[in-house]
C-alpha cells in the first residue's frame, strides 16, 4: 500500500561492508559527513513478532542514531539490540560502532560476550585480545580470556591470563537505581579457581590443594572452591557431590548493566535465575520487577515474580500474582500447586486444601505431596501419609515426600522406617541441610551418635545458618559427653534464632553443668 512504512531491522551486514570501504573518509570528514550517512543509512527493516517494549526500544535507538550518528549511538544501538536478544544485528552494529569510534574498547568487549554465547572462540579471542591491550587493568576481559585458554588447553596462556584479571583492579558490581546492595564474588577469587584448575590439569595435586585452601580461607562464601577442595579431599566422591555449590559466572559490571537495559523476558529472566543462583537477591528482584513492568501478561514472568516473592518471605504478595497469574490462564494445574503452597505458608490451611483437592485431579507428585503437607499440618496424619505414598507412587524419586514420612515415622516411634527415608532421600537430593537434620536426629534417637555427629555436621557445612543444625549437632555432642562444643553449638543456634527456646534450654542446662565442675 502505497505511503504505509514498514519497522524493520536494519541490514547490518551491507552496511557493515560499506563501512568497510569508506572508514577512512567517515575518520576524515567530520560530524556532517557522518550526519549525511545517517540520513542514507536504510531504514529498520521487519520487526515482527517482537514484543512492543523491545521494539520500541530499537526504534527509539535507532531514531537517535539518525538523529546524530557516531560510534556513540551507533554503539548504543547496538546495546540494545544485543540487551533484547537481536544477537546477529548487535554484532554488526558493534563492528560499526568499533570503526567509527576505535578507542572505545567497551564495544569491543561486549561483542566478545556475543561471540562467546556463540562459540565463536577465534573471534572471541580476537576481540578480547583488543580489549586488553586498549584497557589492561580490565580484569573481566582477562579472565574471559583465561577461560578460553582453559577451555582450548593453552595452559601458559590461561596462567598469564588468570594472573593478569587476579592482579587487576577490582571492579564494583553495577548498581542501578533501588539496589542498594549487590551479593557478589570478587573476580579475584574466580581468577584463583582458574589458576588451581590450571595446576590440577599439569597434575600439580599438591600445588592445586594449597591454591584451594588459600581461596576458602581468604573467600569463604565462594562455594565452588569448596566443592573442588572437597572433591579432592573426600575419596568418596558420592558424599562430596553433597556439598557441590552451584557455579555462578562472576558479576559483569558491564554485562549486567547491559542486561538492566533489557526489556526481554527472556533475557531478564534468564540473569535472575543466575542471580537466585548466587543468592544476589535485590539484583534478581530488581529483573524480575523490570521483566514484568514490560511484560504484565507473561506467564513465565509472573511465575517467577510469584516464586521471587515466596523466597523472599512475602507470601501475601505472592498469593496476589498468582490470582493474576490464574485469571489469564484458569485452571493451570502449576499455579493451583502453588497456590496452596502459599495459602499453606499464611496458615490458610482450610483455603488450602480446597485448591490443592482441585489440583490433585491430575496426576501430578507435587500436587500431592503439597496436600499431603497440609494435611499434616492439620494433624490429619493418616491421611497425609498416604498423599506422600501417592507422591511416591508417581514419583519415586520424591525426596521432600520421602523426608516428610520419614519425619511422621520418626514421630511416631518407627525411627528405623524413618531412618532408610532420610537415607533415601539424601541419595537423591544431597544438598538438603534440612534433610541432614531430620536424618541426624533420627540417629540420635537410636543413640548411634558417632554417625549423628557425622550427620550433623555436613548440615551445619550445608546451611552454617540453620538453628536447627546447630542445635541437633549440640544435642548430639551433649550426650556423647562433649559438653564444651555442646555449648558452641546451641550458642550458634541461639545466635541465629534468639527466638529457639529449646535450644535456649539446652544452652542453659549445659551451662549449668559446666558451671558445676
Amino acid at each position: 500500500m502505497a505511503g504505509k512504512r514498514t519497522i524493520a531491522t536494519w541490514p547490518w551486514r551491507a552496511l557493515l561492508a560499506v563501512v568497510a570501504t569508506a572508514a577512512a573518509a567517515w575518520f576524515a570528514t567530520g560530524v556532517v559527513t557522518q550526519r549525511a550517512l545517517g540520513a542514507r543509512m536504510p531504514p529498520l527493516a521487519d520487526l515482527t513478532g517482537m514484543a512492543e517494549p523491545a521494539r520500541d526500544a530499537i526504534v527509539a535507538a535507532d531514531a537517535r542514531m539518525r538523529t546524530a550518528p557516531s560510534g556513540a549511538t551507533v554503539g548504543a544501538l547496538a546495546r540494545v539490540f544485543h540487551a533484547n536478544l537481536r544477537a546477529a544485528d548487535a554484532l554488526a552494529a558493534y563492528g560499526v560502532a568499533e570503526r567509527m569510534a576505535p578507542s572505545e574498547w567497551r564495544w569491543t568487549y561486549l561483542r566478545a560476550l556475543l561471540h562467546e554465547e556463540r562459540g565463536e572462540q577465534s573471534l572471541e579471542r580476537a576481540a578480547l585480545e583488543r580489549v586488553t591491550a586498549s584497557a589492561p587493568d580490565f580484569g573481566p576481559a582477562w579472565y574471559r580470556l583465561g577461560e578460553l585458554a582453559f577451555k582450548q588447553e593453552r595452559l601458559d596462556d590461561a596462567t598469564t591470563a588468570y594472573q593478569r584479571a587476579r592482579a587487576a583492579s577490582a571492579e564494583a558490581p553495577f548498581m542501578p537505581p533501588g539496589v542498594a546492595s549487590r551479593q557478589t564474588v570478587p573476580l579475584g577469587a574466580y581468577a584463583g579457581l582458574g589458576l588451581a584448575r590450571v595446576a590440577l590439569e599439569q597434575g600439580d595435586r599438591p600445588g592445586t590443594l594449597q591454591r584451594l585452601q588459600a581461596l576458602v580461607e581468604s573467600y569463604p562464601a565462594f562455594g565452588p572452591a569448596r566443592t573442588q577442595l572437597r572433591a579432592l579431599e573426600d575419596p568418596d566422591a558420592t558424599r562430596a557431590r553433597a556439598f557441590d555449590a552451584p557455579f555462578v559466572p562472576p558479576a559483569d559490571p558491564l554485562l549486567d548493566a547491559l542486561v538492566a537495559e533489557s526489556r526481554h523476558s527472556d533475557q531478564l529472566l534468564k540473569h535472575a535465575g543466575i542471580a537466585t543462583r548466587a543468592s544476589d537477591a535485590a539484583w534478581r528482584e530488581f529483573l524480575v520487577r523490570r521483566a514484568l513492568s514490560f511484560n504484565p501478561r507473561d506467564l513465565n514472568v509472573l511465575m517467577e515474580m510469584a516464586a521471587m516473592l515466596q523466597a523472599t518471605g512475602r507470601p501475601s504478595e505472592a498469593l496476589e500474582v498468582l490470582r493474576q497469574h490464574e485469571a489469564l490462564a484458569p485452571g493451570d494445574h502449576h499455579t493451583l500447586v502453588e497456590q496452596g503452597r502459599v495459602l499453606a505458608d499464611l496458615g490458610r490451611l482450610t483455603e488450602a486444601e480446597a485448591v490443592l483437592r482441585r489440583a490433585v485431579t491430575v496426576r501430578d507428585a507435587a500436587a500431592e505431596y503439597n496436600l499431603g503437607a497440609v494435611l499434616d499440618l492439620q494433624g490429619r496424619w493418616e491421611e497425609a501419609r498416604r498423599r506422600y505414598e501417592r507422591a511416591l507412587e508417581i514419583n519415586p524419586f520424591h525426596a521432600r515426600a520421602m523426608n516428610n514420612l520419614g519425619i511422621g515415622f520418626d514421630q511416631r516411634g518407627h525411627t528405623v522406617d524413618a531412618v532408610h527415608l532420610f537415607e533415601r532421600a539424601i541419595d537423591i537430593s544431597p544438598a538438603s541441610a534440612e534433610f541432614y537434620v531430620n536424618y541426624g536426629s533420627a540417629l540420635i534417637q537410636l543413640q548411634r551418635l558417632d554417625d549423628a555427629v557425622r550427620v550433623l555436621n555436613d548440615a551445619v557445612a550445608l546451611d552454617p545458618r540453620a538453628p536447627n543444625a546447630h542445635n541437633n549437632l549440640g544435642i548430639a555432642l551433649a550426650q556423647r559427653g562433649e559438653l564444651p562444643r555442646a555449648r558452641d553449638e546451641f550458642a550458634a543456634a541461639v545466635e541465629l534464632d534468639p527466638r529457639h527456646a529449646n535450644a535456649r534450654r539446652n544452652l542453659e542446662r549445659v551451662m549449668s553443668v559446666l558451671r558445676s565442675r
